[in-house]
Order: C-alpha cells, then sequence, then structure tokens
C-alpha cells in the first residue's frame, strides 16, 4: 500500500506544561497525515470536490495506543497508509516512531462523505470509487515534510 511519511518537530505548543505531548496532537498529525496521503496518491481530488456530491472522506470512528512519551524538541515521524478498505470506509494506520521505536500508534475510519441528494444539508457514505482504491493501493513511499 501506498505510504507517506512526514517528520514532526515537536515545539513549545504541542506540549503541556511538563513538556511532554499533549496527547489531542496525535489526532491533528493523524488527520493531516491522511490528507497528505491522499494528496501525493494523485487521486483528483479537488476535482472530485468540485464536480461531484463528493464532500470529503468524513472520520466516524478513531483510537490511538500510546507506547512511550515524545516530549519538547523532539524529532519523531509519522508513518500513514491505509490499512484496508471497505465498501462504503477505510481504515487508516499511523504510527509514530523515534529512532525507529514506537511511540504510538492509531487509526482512523473514514467514509466517502457525499450530499444526500434528499437532503443536501445531511452527509451519507456511498461506495469508494475504484480509482481511489487504486490510487491508494500502489507500493510506494512518499515523504511529505513540508
Amino acid at each position: 500500500m501506498l505510504k507517506a511519511k512526514q517528520r514532526i518537530r515537536i515545539e513549545w505548543g504541542n506540549c503541556d506544561p511538563s513538556g511532554l505531548v499533549f496527547n489531542p496532537n496525535y489526532y491533528i498529525w493523524m488527520d493531516q497525515g491522511t490528507h497528505q496521503l491522499i494528496e501525493v496518491s494523485e487521486y483528483p481530488i479537488a476535482e472530485t470536490l468540485t464536480n461531484t456530491r463528493f464532500r470529503g472522506c468524513a472520520l466516524v470512528s478513531s483510537g490511538m495506543n500510546f507506547r512511550k512519551q515524545a516530549y519538547y524538541n523532539d524529532r519523531i515521524e509519522l508513518t500513514s497508509e491505509v490499512e484496508k478498505f471497505g465498501n462504503k470506509s477505510f481504515t487508516m494506520r499511523h504510527e509514530f516512531t523515534k529512532d525507529e521505536i514506537l511511540l504510538a500508534d492509531g487509526f482512523e475510519i473514514r467514509v466517502w462523505g457525499c450530499t444526500d441528494p434528499e437532503q443536501p444539508q445531511r452527509l451519507i457514505a456511498e461506495r469508494i470509487p475504484d480509482e481511489f482504491r487504486a490510487c491508494l493501493s500502489v507500493e510506494a513511499f512518499y515523504d511529505t515534510t513540508v
């Protein structure tokens, strides 16, 4: 499967008063990892958002396992990939490492979110397009660090 890696420098604002990473930041970074993976996949996401009822890959569930702490000024890496595809959903896997030691791992379950044609203010899950699956299933590894 396609993988995206980003290097993250732990900034003061990412930490609680004791200098440890404030746990909600991992969820922010997982979201960024998902969007960066989709961006490098070459799937025409902007065009799809403009020309179809698709509104985004909506998050419906997430979780984390914290194994070791990260601290202010650490340099860590996040690797993100699709773990599996369902009909209307896909599961993302995210691993946070420092010097190849696993600090935390998490998951996100996302659905292919589209505007409900009967209630336009409502989002519904629809079948994930085969082209999206194919773009995220290629064997490749990208460094998305800015």
